[in-house]
């Protein structure tokens, strides 16, 4: 594949993982190794809805990061296996996140994803996620025989 047809948008039909998901945002772009994901909290994210603030609870915002990464690798039978990660700032409901994912190594069997998120231009999160791609489902135990 040359640098040409890596910068090519992906179709939605060829997202190979997480394709069921819609808390953790919207993929608004991606190519090979490149996911950028659109986070809009909803009213049920929020941590404590009697306070005078309404602070998204920061599970949201990694889940959206997370999806961001798994979303630039786009590899079936891929796990997250670890993450660093940085929370700058709390948001709000009705902040809208931007998170960009960008693989820095994905031709091998460990993956790293660098994820950034911004509210407008202000850098908000900071990650770099460690995914694993295994040949077939790395987990099928078969419970009912248990």
């Amino acid at each position: 594949m040359d640098e040409q047809e890596d910068q090519l948008p992906l179709e939605n039909d060829t997202l190979n993982i997480c394709t069921k998901l819609h808390t953790c945002g919207e993929i608004v772009l991606l190519t090979r190794g490149v996911a950028n994901v659109q986070f809009v909290p909803e009213e049920y994210m929020v941590m404590d809805k009697e306070a005078h603030n309404s602070l998204i609870h920061a599970g949201y915002i990694f889940n959206a990061a997370s999806y961001a990464a798994m979303a630039a690798i786009n590899k079936r039978h891929s796990i997250m296996i670890a993450a660093d990660v940085k929370f700058l700032s709390p948001i709000e409901l009705g902040h809208e996140v931007l998170f960009k994912a960008v693989a820095t190594q994905m031709d091998t069997k460990k993956c790293e994803v660098k994820v950034e998120g911004f509210l407008l231009d202000i850098k908000i999160f900071d990650s770099l996620f460690h995914i694993a791609v295994f040949d077939k489902a790395p987990f099928s135990i078969a419970l009912d025989k248990l």
